[in-house]
């Protein structure tokens, strides 16, 4: 685990590096008390980067919410946890959009703050292993990198764009544009079938199969298209996996 500190007061910095050697010894730790020297670190997603972040920073140009927006727009994968006096900033979290992990106060005593960090790391393990269980595939957009669970997608649809280089995703709570091509979707995984030259869906989503209208549903208002030549490929599915009206 690799653990990032941002805090201009050095006395603070002192006491969250005692607090994080009483946890663990071997934890990577690397301290900030300027939000660009901390982003001048932060290259690529890594779910083993946490970031314990102040939210004022006096010397700095940007605050707590705003480096953590920055961090964001790189490390999709990191932890965020905020630790400051101004816990009734706790809200801002979901303004900024930047889904913090939790918002410790430093009024807490040192053993309070450690207990509440050793509840955050056992979270971040339990999250770490459920993904190693989970099939997950990884999607770029233009400023972020996404890891989405393959139980979560419904179809991936083509983009007109000159490059050929980006497709539509459409998963159960959202919908984007993503780098790529549906070739390079259907690879992904086993569960993906190219049902027409412009769709690949995840086939273990389909609810229901029109075949008169070549139309397979994910829920009541979600569908994509089907081909003619691909109707047959759709009929040997499992009867369990397909409803065909």
């Amino acid at each position: 685990m690799k653990i990032f500190i941002l805090e201009d007061d050095s006395l603070e910095i002192l006491r969250l590096q005692l607090i994080l050697e009483s946890i663990q010894t071997d934890m990577v730790v690397q301290t900030f008390k300027e939000a660009d020297k901390l982003l001048r670190h932060v290259t690529q997603p890594d779910e083993n980067n946490v970031y314990l972040l102040d939210i004022e920073l006096k010397k700095s140009p940007y605050g707590g919410f705003e480096t953590a927006q920055k961090i964001r727009e790189i490390d999709s994968l990191g932890t965020i946890i905020f630790i400051t006096t101004h816990s009734e900033f706790m809200r801002k979290t979901y303004e900024y959009r930047v889904v913090a992990l939790d918002f410790i106060d430093k009024v807490l005593t040192n053993d309070a703050i450690k207990q509440r960090l050793i509840t955050d790391f056992r979270l971040i393990q339990q999250r770490q292993n459920l993904n190693q269980n989970v099939e997950v595939i990884e999607l770029e957009s233009s400023a972020e990198l996404f890891r989405i669970p393959v139980t979560d997608i419904y179809f991936f649809e083509t983009v007109s764009d000159l490059t050929k280089r980006k497709i539509s995703v459409y998963t159960k709570s959202e919908h984007f544009i993503a780098k790529g091509n549906l070739k390079e979707m259907e690879q992904k995984s086993d569960r993906f079938m190219r049902v027409h030259r412009s769709f690949v869906a995840n086939v273990e989503n389909i609810k229901k199969f029109d075949s008169k209208e070549r139309k397979i549903y994910f829920d009541e208002a979600t569908y994509c298209l089907v081909s003619r030549k691909n109707i047959a490929s759709l009929k040997k599915l499992p009867r369990e996996k397909l409803l065909e009206i």
